[in-house]
């Protein structure tokens, strides 16, 4: 039985909801606290229109002075976005890059993560929130989410307002609210790679009642894979994933909200194939490799693919690759008014689990590995945002407040290598060299383990003056102070023994296996790291819809323990706090009754202590662990439009040029054509590219839809047909932070399409799409590393054509 909303009720839920409201999307972040966005729901109740609510969402930070790109809930349900991966392509500030469900970073404006790697001990700098709670681990946001209503991405610093430490920005994702109104969705989809995902909601009012309303969501996705095994004739790269959502609004009095939420997911892949895609067989001063890719395979009897990688999605692994990730989660937000004042707080706790089962992961059947885990399990964490803002209106408004943060985290790995792992590492193939390596690595194994914890806690607070009408000042401060500390022990096992061995074979031994898997080590590390951040800004009106500003905004992240399995001896196991200078000048502006919204943007971020990879050898053996250079730079400009020409055409574009350098990296870690004999041990990086940063990147798209009058004889509600087309595209990437010319990814755009009819109440809505629609084949990862040596090049491909269609309901 459907409830109405007396005029009662509604006054009764307006304030309380519009506060949780702000407090779960970005407005609760700076635009709230600055008082620049004045009575705007950024999420709506459901009873309100998509076109109405993305229209709200639109324009929600436009007297904000800073850049924000922003997805609305339109173009999810047009584009049939689901995550945060999919929605990446409408933001081009914005880059993931993906591996697995663990290994992943989200970078804005070239800062966040210099690289996929995991780093259990450092938070990446570009936090994200779903409902206003922090995300610990980009894995427990980066997939399917029931109920996404929109995603907003703010750019630069974003400390002073609340939330976790940030450098390049931060992400906000919001979904739908429980309504006082009831209401049922449904929705599924079918796409070829036997594509199904199920989705379902319900809310209303409890036991009919006018304070209380309930909210559940549900959704399942599973998608085969892409990539064809012809050895194993399965198909790697599939998708399955499923989760639910419950929130509980309560609205007690006019003055207090409390909303509850509580989720959980679980996803599970065969994924992470890196495909081969060639052979380094020369440096780059022109010396061959010796002992390369194809001189490995000759000793082990393998054969490499034929074909390029691009041209058929295929591969020879032979093994079980899986990848699963659960995450969990409950958290309150509760908004109080009293005396103008408005009080604010949001309490989380955060579970995540990450347990991979990669065994007898080899190509062609050569059995290399038997073993390659990091299992984390468990990973908990419990935040508390609290923040008191002051009253509107006023000359001076302003917020202050306090985060806090507690997390564990507890990694267990395994490594163990196969019978045939020495000789496929072995130097050269002299019979006594074969001899030494096979008995130091066939069937040589390693476990590690480390315990980060973090325990986080950071005053801050922000104002703005109305200097003018036409004139706002704002400042923002922040202490943050984080103490990190880590437990790491690694030791090592063989069913080998020394016998028949000389000396001097079983010193050659310990040195081969000191250098390939790390010699037995414990060490305790230690961190305590104090970051302040800033925010002073100046905006003014020219008109009533142009506005043009200057920030300056301070931020960073703090780094921590290094424990990364075979740190070199001579390595830090820490890593300094990165420090971040942004300045921004921009203009927002809105022109023809607000058909024509049109932002731009330049700044420069001078990035200090920038925590990247470095190589040092152990042995003969290149070791990766994280370290910091000195300075970054990243400069561009940015320009975000939306139109609506007509009531029947909107169209948007963004577009991103962005130069992200190292300004000073005197040491940095060598490619590998540069790993020739007598060749440099480090490399000077200054001036040369971040890593996963394209200089040029945009998106354009446009849609169109018209009202069927000719069938409203037949049809039992007015009839509406849609069609639109987007289109991304950014130029050339290096995907490894040592910018080997073999992680170089070429430039590629993307096509998509998506047609349907619906109901003009959109209580029936009937799609077909095409995600990569021209079959574009690209890669997201590449490097000269695959297998672990001799310079055979492999990555991780994108999804190739995914089409098919979706059918909504809404009662």
């Amino acid at each position: 039985m459907k409830t109405k909303k007396s005029p009662r009720l509604a006054q009764r839920i307006s304030l309380p909801v519009y506060l949780s409201l702000t407090a779960s999307t970005a407005a609760w972040g700076q635009a709230a606290v600055e008082g620049h966005v004045e009575d705007v729901v950024v999420t709506a109740p459901a009873a309100d229109t998509v076109e109405a609510i993305s229209q709200e969402q639109a324009t929600a930070f436009q007297s904000t002075p800073q850049a924000v790109s922003v997805v609305t809930k339109q173009q999810i349900q047009d584009l049939n976005i689901t995550n945060l991966l999919q929605a990446q392509k409408l933001a081009p500030s914005l880059q993931i890059k993906f591996s697995n469900v663990r290994n992943l970073t989200v970078n804005i404006r070239g800062f966040g993560a210099a690289t996929s790697n995991a780093t259990d001990s450092i938070f990446g700098g570009v936090p994200i929130y779903i409902d206003g709670v922090y995300q610990p681990r980009p894995g427990q946001a980066i997939f399917d989410i029931p109920d996404l209503e929109g995603i907003q991405v703010l750019k630069g610093p974003q400390s002073t307002s609340g939330g976790q430490d940030s450098t390049g920005g931060a992400v906000y994702i919001t979904t739908a609210l429980p309504s006082f109104v009831a209401q049922e969705t449904a929705e599924v989809s079918y796409g070829n790679y036997n594509y199904v995902q199920v989705k379902a909601s319900a809310t209303g009012a409890i036991a009919e009642s006018d304070k209380a309303a309930f909210r559940l969501s549900a959704f399942g996705t599973d998608r085969e894979g892409y990539i064809y095994n012809y050895n194993q004739g399965q198909n790697n790269n599939d998708w399955h994933s499923k989760g639910a959502r419950g929130q509980i609004l309560l609205t007690p009095t006019n003055d207090l909200s409390v909303r509850l939420v509580f989720d959980y997911s679980h996803v599970n892949q065969s994924c992470c194939v890196s495909l081969f895609n060639g052979v380094v067989t020369n440096y780059a001063n022109g010396a061959p490799v010796v002992n390369g890719f194809y001189a490995r395979a000759a000793r082990v009897g393998y054969t490499p693919l034929p074909w390029n990688a691009l041209d058929r999605y295929k591969t020879d692994v032979v093994g079980y690759l899986q990848t699963a990730q659960e995450t969990e989660g409950a958290a309150a937000i509760v908004d109080y008014a009293f005396n103008g004042f408005t009080l604010n707080s949001i309490s989380s706790y955060r579970g995540w689990d990450f347990h991979p089962n990669n065994r007898n992961g080899n190509f062609g059947g050569v059995p290399l590995t038997l073993n390659s885990n990091g299992h984390v399990s468990p990973e908990r964490s419990i935040t508390q945002n609290i923040k008191i803002s002051s009253p509107k209106g006023l000359p001076v408004e302003g917020s202050a407040g306090l985060f806090f943060l507690h997390e564990n985290l507890y990694d267990h790995g395994l490594t163990t290598y196969g019978p045939k792992a020495g000789n496929w590492f072995a130097s050269s193939s002299a019979p006594a060299t074969l001899l030494v390596y096979n008995r130091a690595l066939n069937y040589l194994g390693s476990q590690f383990y480390d315990n980060p914890e973090t325990n986080q806690i950071a005053p801050f607070a922000q104002g703005v003056w109305h200097a003018t009408p036409n004139l706002d000042i704002d400042a923002g401060l922040r202490y943050s102070y984080s103490a990190k500390q880590s437990l790491f022990r690694q030791y090592r096992f063989s069913v080998n023994d020394y016998s028949g061995l000389t000396p001097a074979q079983i010193q050659q031994v310990i040195n081969i296996q000191n250098g390939q898997i790390g010699a037995n080590r414990e060490f305790y590390a230690v961190t305590r790291q104090g970051l302040i951040s800033a925010l002073a800004s100046a905006s003014y009106k020219f008109t009533p819809d142009v506005m043009g500003y200057v920030t300056y905004s301070r931020g960073g992240r703090a780094g921590g323990p290094n424990p990364v399995a075979n740190l070199p001896l001579n390595a830090k196991t820490t890593v300094k706090a990165e420090e971040l200078d942004n300045y921004e000048v921009g203009v927002k502006s809105s022109f023809f009754d607000g058909r024509l919204q049109a932002n731009a943007s330049a700044f420069v971020m001078v990035m200090n202590n920038y925590i990247t990879n470095v190589t040092s050898l152990v042995g003969s053996t290149p070791v990766s662990y994280l370290a910091n250079a000195k300075r970054a730079i990243s400069r561009g400009v940015e320009l975000d439009l939306r139109a609506k020409p007509t009531e029947e055409i909107t169209a948007y574009a963004s577009f991103t040029y962005d130069d992200a350098y190292f300004d000073s990296f005197n040491s940095g870690p060598c490619p590998f054509e540069m790993n020739y004999p007598g060749g440099p041990k480090s490399c000077n990086f200054t001036g040369k590219p971040l890593s996963i940063v394209p200089k040029f990147a945009m998106a354009v798209g446009a849609d169109y839809t018209h009202r069927l009058d000719p069938f409203e004889a037949i049809s039992p509600k007015p009839l509406v047909a849609y069609v639109g087309a987007d289109f991304t595209y950014q130029t050339q990437q290096y995907s490894e932070a040592n910018d080997s010319i073999y992680s170089l990814i070429p430039a590629y755009g993307l096509l998509n399409l998506h047609a349907g009819i619906r109901f003009e109440d959109a209580s029936w809505d009937f799609s077909v799409w095409a995600h990569n629609a021209l079959d574009k084949r690209y890669f997201i990862n590449l490097s000269p590393a695959l297998s672990g040596g001799g310079g055979g090049i492999g990555g991780n491909v994108g999804d190739p054509l995914m089409a098919g269609l979706t059918l909504r309901a809404k009662l």
